[in-house]
Formats: structure tokens, C-alpha cells, sequence
């Protein structure tokens, strides 16, 4: 069973997630509705027997925001980058992944910068450790590496969902509603059918 419900805004699409027992309480109080159960499991009580709740629809609109540009999360980055090494595509996760700044510190340094002005999403890519100590603090030509695609900044949808775990039917509900910004690869798929 799904630990995390799936909320929809007024107009359905996917804006966050809950607890299985806060969705409850908005479906209790009228205030969501029921759009996915959890396969056959309800919640219990005295005087109340409701489906468990997979995805719920709020009456309220959500306005979707863009991520302040320095703000740099992991999980995110990691999905952006499908959760591969950018130099050599070895496989990665959250503990053999590390964040390569693709023109180094030191090089802003160097310039008369801040080393706070190479933390960016268009200047960091997800890299192995290896890969990472290889390259040390030089541009990847220098060491003989190279990207095959130019790191950029993730849109808020990718920053929303990325690298997230979600039931099988959640993550489709996501990927065929934001279709053109996340690819349902880079959402984690647990349990479910």
C-alpha cells in the first residue's frame, strides 16, 4: 500500500502529496474528492468505512512557481540527469551520486567571482565519485571528458515530482498530465499493481 496520496488542484492536475490520513480528512469534510482508491483497502473506524485514497481532487486552484535558480536539490538533479553519472553513465543513487560544478569554483574564483555563482542548475551535473575526483577543479575538456547534453534548469514540474516514489497509477496519473515536462522514467515506482 501507498504511504503518499496524490492531490490534484480543481482543474486535476498533480500539484502535491499528502497523507493517506489527511486525504481522508478532506474527503470526510467534503472538501476533495475521491479520483483513485488504493486497490481494496479501506479505512476503518466506528462510524466510518472510506476507500483508501490514491489520488484526490481539491477545490482549489494551485498557480505553479519556478525554483529560485541557486537552490540545487539533490533528488532533483539526480532525476534530471536520469540518475547517471553525465562523464562515464554509470549508474548512480542518492549515496554513490555526487554534484559536479562543470566550470569549477576555483575557475570562478579565478575570474574575481563568487564561488556561490557556480552553484547553479545550468552549471551542475550529477557525476560519480570517481568522475568527480578525476576531474577535479577543471573544465572537462582539460581531463579528456565531455557532456552530451548541456545541464539546465529543471521546470517545477520536474522539481515537484522527480525522483519521488509513487504508486504505478500515481506516477502514470503525473506523467500523462505533465506529459511535456517529466517523463514518467524519472519518477520511482513502488509497489501497486
Amino acid at each position: 500500500m501507498t504511504k503518499r496520496v496524490l492531490v490534484t488542484d480543481c482543474t486535476g492536475r498533480p500539484v502535491n502529496t499528502t497523507s493517506w490520513q489527511r486525504a481522508v480528512t478532506l474527503l470526510v469534510m467534503k472538501e476533495a474528492q475521491l479520483i483513485e482508491k488504493d486497490g481494496d483497502a479501506f479505512i476503518k473506524s466506528p462510524n466510518l468505512v472510506v476507500p483508501k485514497p490514491l489520488i484526490i481532487q481539491t477545490q482549489g486552484y494551485v498557480e505553479l512557481k519556478q525554483l529560485p535558480d541557486d537552490r540545487i536539490i539533490r533528488r532533483v538533479l539526480y532525476a534530471r540527469d536520469s540518475w547517471q553519472c553525465q562523464y562515464c553513465f554509470k549508474d548512480i543513487n542518492m549515496s554513490t551520486g555526487t554534484i559536479d560544478h562543470v566550470k569549477p569554483k576555483a575557475a570562478f574564483i579565478r575570474e574575481g567571482r563568487r564561488a556561490a555563482e557556480a552553484h547553479r542548475w545550468d552549471n551542475v551535473v550529477t557525476s560519480c565519485t570517481k568522475c568527480n575526483t578525476k576531474k577535479g577543479d577543471k573544465l572537462p575538456f582539460q581531463c579528456g571528458m565531455h557532456l552530451t547534453k548541456a545541464p539546465k534548469k529543471p521546470g517545477y514540474v520536474q522539481t515537484l515530482w522527480a525522483g519521488k516514489s509513487f504508486h504505478p497509477i500515481q506516477a502514470e496519473y503525473i506523467a500523462m498530465y505533465h506529459s511535456k515536462e517529466i517523463d514518467i522514467s524519472q519518477l520511482v515506482i513502488i509497489g501497486g499493481k
